[in-house]
């Protein structure tokens, strides 16, 4: 589902990252599942460039902390046969039962936070995430995630159900179509050099219980390094 959300407003590095401390002693164990970007699920160029992003869902008092973890998997076995490629930005869509509240980059080189993300063919996703670049479409590689490397980053979302309800919505959402997710690509040793590549449910996802205090931790630190203002998406 399509939703415009409303503008964000900058958050104090440092009150948000105590306000995340004292949060993690009411935690709750985190609910998870992944989104694999292959080309078996949509892509512009079947480079065979691929990633994994994991959805990592905790309860912070009465809002949903989605920590999500990064993977650039390009390994030649998909597609094109891609060994490497520069993942630069993602993109999803938001489940009905939440709305956006902040961004934190934490210790990641994506920085920039969008809303209403515009990625042709492929359309609107409500939320995206890239490297530092005046549109989520446009920009260089510099910064980018090469293959084999992981990052992380964090929104924290507004929601009156709890983090397990938000995940299953999250979950049902991209099994069923209803939602959707797509990677960018550039500096692709195959095909054309670039690609846009959609994600699916990872066949091993399921509501996986995770040690609350050891994301809570890494989510309070990456808050300490500065919670980011979304941007609107402009094409180029």
């Amino acid at each position: 589902m399509k939703r415009a959300l409303s503008a964000s407003l900058p958050l104090s590095a440092l009150a948000t990252g105590v306000a995340l401390t004292a949060s993690l002693a009411i935690s709750k164990p985190a609910e998870a599942f992944t989104i694999s970007f292959n080309p078996q699920f949509g892509s512009t160029e079947n480079t065979g460039a691929t990633a994994d992003l994991d959805f990592n869902f905790v309860q912070e008092g009465n809002a949903v902390r989605l920590n999500l973890n990064l993977a650039n998997t390009t390994n030649g076995s998909a597609g094109l046969g891609a060994t490497s490629a520069t993942l630069v930005g993602f993109a999803f869509d938001l489940a009905s039962s939440a709305t956006f509240n902040s961004f934190s980059a934490g210790r990641s080189n994506f920085t920039q936070a969008w809303q209403n993300v515009e990625l042709n063919p492929f359309g609107e996703f409500d939320l995206g995430v890239s490297t530092p670049r005046n549109s989520f479409a446009g920009g260089n590689a510099n910064s980018g995630l090469t293959a084999g490397q992981t990052t992380m980053v964090s929104f924290l979302l507004n929601s009156t159900l709890s983090a397990a309800q938000v995940e299953n919505d999250f979950l049902t959402g991209f099994t069923n179509g209803t939602l959707g997710a797509v990677a960018r690509f550039q500096q692709v040793n195959a095909g054309g050099g670039s690609d846009k590549v959609i994600g699916g449910v990872s066949g091993n996802s399921a509501a996986v219980p995770e040690p609350a205090t050891i994301l809570g931790v890494v989510a309070a630190g990456g808050a300490l390094f500065g919670a980011k203002k979304l941007k609107q998406n402009t094409e180029v």
